[in-house]
């Protein structure tokens, strides 16, 4: 962890005493402590207070999918900033109360000072290099190899390496670490190696020859979680969202660095939001990583019943959704070309920020910002800020509140299946989830 100049740790020592007693941190301490703390909040320069909520880090945090699953959807209070680099995306977050860094999170240290006290890390990497919608460079094999190999060498940077793998780059067996190492660390005390000695910014440029620099976000997924454990933050766990396309190797890379460095339960699962109540179709992988020896909860949530898209947007049986406008016809089958055009009996297609073209056959009328927010699982009123290419953009790329709150509930210890239900009967038209409730046991 960084260490902080005399005159910060003197300003942190008299607004800790403040916040002990009961009173606000004073004025004259502030500005010191803000601008030690940036751009995280100069609060957390400060130990947390008994009772007071876990301190949750979300990178590519987006317009407050994570935000709402935990705030509207699980009634969870935590202490989380959001880091995104869209400032609209942002500006949506911070209108909805969530707070937000907008900054380029390759250019932040995950070893900050101001981080030492977080106990959670959720990242959502970008998707689009292995999603189907994209061009799927992420699943070419040499950006795996690549990317792999950075992966890889997270542990080696953190001073992660388990002594005993270490030994098989030796060829007599012997190991060359220091006991006396001035970090503490060594094979002959916590069983690890050295910490390299490379530097984050060091660890991201190994990935820098991809093809597309997206592809080389995945690598944050590694990096933030344990560099937070090598500084000495009480890292509990780290949750994560990808296109359900993100190749397994990648997957197992991730697995191993954390199993590495003694987190002791991982699993990634995939999940289709339309199987658990959504009206709209996305399918994603979930990757929980937790530092406890047996998982917080083992339990899981069953499919729900599903929702149309008209169902939620309150429309008449028998709407069409058309997505691409009046197309050509093939003459072999007399069909439009592309296949422009959806029942909105059953749940939609999955949103893309070409989604602000769709409309109903019958009328014309256009999908909105606030429809496209509802079939993704946000409150119709949610407050999404930019053009309307921007909002249609935030809502096919976030996560749903709803499947955060899934995805999530264990990690809180909270029964996130009523939860789950009551959030989707209060925002769908869902009577019919009420009509047994013990068919929506949690299942072990």
């Amino acid at each position: 962890m960084r260490t902080l100049s005399r005159k910060v740790k003197f300003a942190v020592q008299i607004a800790q005493t403040a916040r002990a007693a009961g009173r606000p941190v004073p004025q004259e301490v502030l500005p010191v402590l803000e601008e030690a703390a940036a751009p995280w909040p100069a609060e957390w320069l400060l130990e947390p207070l008994k009772g007071d909520p876990i301190r949750v880090v979300e990178l590519f945090a987006g317009p407050g999918g994570w935000s709402e699953g935990i705030a509207a959807v699980l009634g969870v209070k935590v202490d989380a900033v959001g880091v995104d680099i869209s400032e609209d995306a942002c500006a949506t977050a911070r209108a909805a109360g969530h707070r937000r860094i907008c900054a380029d999170i390759t250019t932040l240290d995950p070893e900050h000072y101001a981080l030492r006290h977080t106990r959670a890390v959720i990242i959502s990497p970008p998707c689009p290099t292995f999603s189907p919608a994209g061009k799927l460079s992420g699943l070419e094999q040499g950006n795996i190899q690549i990317l792999g190999h950075a992966i890889a060498y997270v542990g080696e940077a953190a001073g992660y390496i388990p002594i005993d793998v270490m030994h098989d780059d030796y060829d007599d067996g012997e190991c060359n670490c220091d006991p006396n190492a001035a970090d503490g660390k060594g094979c002959y005390g916590d069983g690890f190696a050295p910490r390299s000695g490379a530097t984050w910014a060091d660890v991201r440029e190994m990935a820098a020859d991809v093809s597309d620099p997206r592809i080389a976000l995945m690598l944050e997924v590694a990096i933030w979680p344990i560099a937070l454990q090598a500084a000495g933050a009480p890292i509990q766990w780290m949750a994560m969202e990808q296109s359900s396309n993100l190749p397994e190797e990648i997957l197992d890379d991730l697995t191993i660095e954390f199993e590495c460095a003694e987190w002791f339960y991982t699993n990634h699962v995939v999940r289709e939001a339309a199987d658990y109540g959504l009206p709209s179709r996305r399918k994603r992988v979930y990757m929980i990583a937790s530092r406890r020896r047996t998982p917080t909860s083992t339990r899981s949530i069953r499919p729900l019943p599903a929702t149309s898209m008209a169902q939620a947007l309150g429309w008449q049986p028998g709407e069409r959704v058309n997505t691409r406008g009046v197309r050509g016809v093939d003459p072999k089958t007399g069909r439009a070309k592309g296949g422009n055009a959806f029942s909105a009996d059953g749940p939609s297609w999955c949103l893309t920020g070409k989604a602000r073209t769709w409309f109903r056959e019958s009328d014309g009328l256009r999908l909105t910002e606030s429809e496209a927010g509802l079939l993704v699982g946000f409150r119709r009123s949610y407050p999404w800020q930019g053009s309307r290419t921007s909002a249609f953009q935030q809502a096919a790329d976030v996560v749903s509140p709803v499947m955060a709150a899934i995805v999530l509930s264990g990690l809180f210890g909270v029964l996130g299946e009523a939860l789950v239900r009551d959030y989707m009967v209060q925002h769908y038209e869902m009577d019919g989830m009420l009509a047994d409730p013990e068919e929506f046991e949690l299942a072990t």
